[in-house]
């Protein structure tokens, strides 16, 4: 095949030479048609060996146009090729549509994709009128340098087998208009060194099923405006250095069993004081009695030689 010569030749005058003219050839390049090799390359898989770039030894057919190329096929166009296929665009734009039927890709090693190959900014675009569908058998990276943008007009479904590890360096923002429930069962740690402030504008309830520790290393202030209730079935211990406690109004404690009170030294200033036993109220005693001071001084002096001695003594009668 290499040792045969055809060609047609249209030139656009009887002097252009080949690269301003149409032909069709069959055969190996000549001199003049140096200035139309493209020397594009493919590549070629050749098993244990690996791969190899392949380039043609320029021979063989060759058709080429200075102007448009255009094909029209009635029936179908088949074709099969042994060691690759390249095809570059110099300028303008590719296109494959397919008016009726399905665009189908199927590649054993790989398909790549790439928009703007020599480093200029390019869009890739995938629209599907109906259901877009990914289906990933093996890892997965995905890298993005820029803003992400996702809407979602649906539901929206997630199941994850495995570890998660999340990193984010930034702000974040999440408004949820909507109800949202949660079910976590597992193992939660938790550890944050940073400030967290939480406002919540609604109910806020909180169950827990299970022991419960808070540590706080710094202040802690809490501050209700409303009721506030705590209701312990079981012992409620507390230490602390100092206790001070400021009410506004009534302080009201119920203690059925017993109150077992142990302080080193107890002050107490109150304008009314009344003590009642649940024995006396069964007897239908309740009296509240007032008694007076009465401070009497008595003096004893006694002279002994030079020195006196004056002694007194001070009696208190209720």
């Amino acid at each position: 095949m290499p040792n045969a010569y055809t060609r047609l030749f249209v030139p656009e005058t009887p002097i252009s030479p080949m690269t301003k003219s149409t032909y069709l050839r069959l055969g190996s390049y000549s001199e003049e048609e140096a200035n139309i090799v493209t020397k594009l390359t493919t590549t070629v898989d050749q098993g244990l060996a690996g791969t190899s770039q392949y380039e043609s030894d320029n021979t063989g057919i060759l058709a080429f146009t200075n102007t448009d190329f255009q094909a029209n096929v009635e029936g179908a166009a088949l074709m099969k090729i042994g060691r690759g296929q390249t095809t570059e665009v110099m300028n303008g734009n590719s296109q494959h549509k397919v008016s009726e039927g399905t665009y189908d890709i199927s590649a054993e090693k790989g398909i790549s994709i790439t928009a703007g190959a020599n480093g200029t900014p390019a869009d890739i675009t995938l629209t599907a009128s109906n259901r877009v569908k990914l289906i990933n058998k093996g890892n997965k990276s995905e890298t993005t340098t820029g803003d992400v943008e996702k809407q979602t007009m649906g539901n929206t479904r997630e199941l994850f087998l495995g570890t998660k590890f999340t990193c984010m360096s930034g702000a974040a923002t999440k408004l949820t208009m909507a109800r949202k429930v949660s079910i976590f069962l597992g193992e939660a740690f938790t550890y944050k060194v940073s400030r967290e402030c939480s406002v919540n504008l609604s109910d806020f309830n909180s169950i827990t099923v299970g022991n419960r520790l808070d540590i706080v290393q710094g202040n802690d202030v809490k501050q209700v405006i409303g009721n506030s209730t705590k209701s312990v079935f079981g012992p409620d211990f507390k230490s602390a250095d100092s206790d001070t406690k400021i009410l506004r109004r009534s302080d009201f404690k119920l203690a059925p069993v017993e109150d077992l009170k142990m302080v080193g030294r107890e002050g107490k200033v109150s304008k009314t004081s009344v003590s009642v036993t649940e024995e006396e109220l069964r007897k239908g005693k309740l009296n509240t009695e007032q008694y007076e001071v009465v401070n009497r001084t008595a003096e004893i002096v006694s002279s002994t030689g030079k020195d006196e001695v004056i002694q007194k003594k001070s009696i208190n009668f209720m």
